[in-house]
């Protein structure tokens, strides 16, 4: 039998929010993720490149809730269904008629992402606000459609150039959570090459990682409460993004 990356998620499934998972750092920022964005949408909410629609279980019952996804995107296996299909550089929405906009994770997988964020300034009502999830140290995903990663620096450029007012915050500011994820990723990842190439080294490797992936996920933990929080290696980025500056006046920011 061949195990694939869908067939090994499937199977860990059920361990999804404990140390043994790979990506247990990643599901517990989620957590907090889905927190801030209830924190932060308002009136109409258009989630572009919604995938699987998880935020729209956790949308407040107050909002407007729309989701738009690009075809090639939905092929790709992701299950529920967006509102829409349309890209993201060229919305089906009229001018300022938008109070939220969310782009979570999906400014890496657009080829020009410039042409996104402004036509999430075009929808969006003055006062409106952006919300935006990027990653920076996260493995290649879906591919061949990953295109680029940001620094905060440059995320504030981006948004400056359209008209907002960006305040950008990591989303995890303890650089050895961020290393134990990229470890049990990468373990992961060769345990499943492994088994791919049926070497018979995985009969060493299995039981190996099956002890150390937990043992780095919690130590990757206890070592960011004992530690200062850094910046300087986050997982992923949150920013809110606020249309403030009329769209005339955007180029002037430099």
């Amino acid at each position: 039998m061949t195990i694939t990356v869908r067939s090994l998620k499937r199977w860990l499934k059920p361990v999804a929010h404990t140390p043994l998972h790979p990506q247990w750092h990643v599901s517990r920022q989620r957590v907090k993720t889905a927190q801030w964005l209830k924190s932060q949408v308002c009136g109409v909410v258009l989630d572009v490149g919604c995938g699987n629609g998880w935020t729209r279980e956790i949308m407040p019952e107050t909002v407007q809730y729309v989701g738009i996804d690009y075809p090639t995107t939905v092929a790709l296996g992701y299950e529920g269904r967006p509102d829409l299909f349309a890209d993201a550089s060229c919305l089906p929405v009229a001018d300022k008629s938008v109070d939220t906009v969310l782009l979570l994770d999906v400014l890496e997988h657009l080829d020009d992402p410039e042409k996104a964020v402004a036509e999430a300034a075009r929808v969006l009502r003055l006062g409106g606000v952006c919300l935006v999830q990027v990653p920076f140290l996260y493995p290649l995903h879906d591919e061949p459609h990953d295109y680029q990663r940001w620094t905060n620096h440059g995320l504030k450029k981006l948004f400056l150039q359209h008209g907002f007012h960006p305040e950008i915050s990591s989303e995890s500011n303890y650089p050895c959570a961020t290393a134990a994820a990229l470890f049990s990723i990468a373990l992961a990842k060769g345990l499943l090459d492994t088994f791919q190439k049926k070497s018979l080294m995985v009969l060493i490797a299995a039981p190996l990682i099956a002890v150390l992936m937990p043992l780095v996920n919690v130590v990757g933990l206890l070592l960011g409460w004992m530690l200062p929080a850094s910046s300087c290696m986050p997982g992923s980025y949150l920013v809110v993004a606020k249309k403030e500056i009329l769209e005339s006046n955007a180029e002037k920011v430099f």
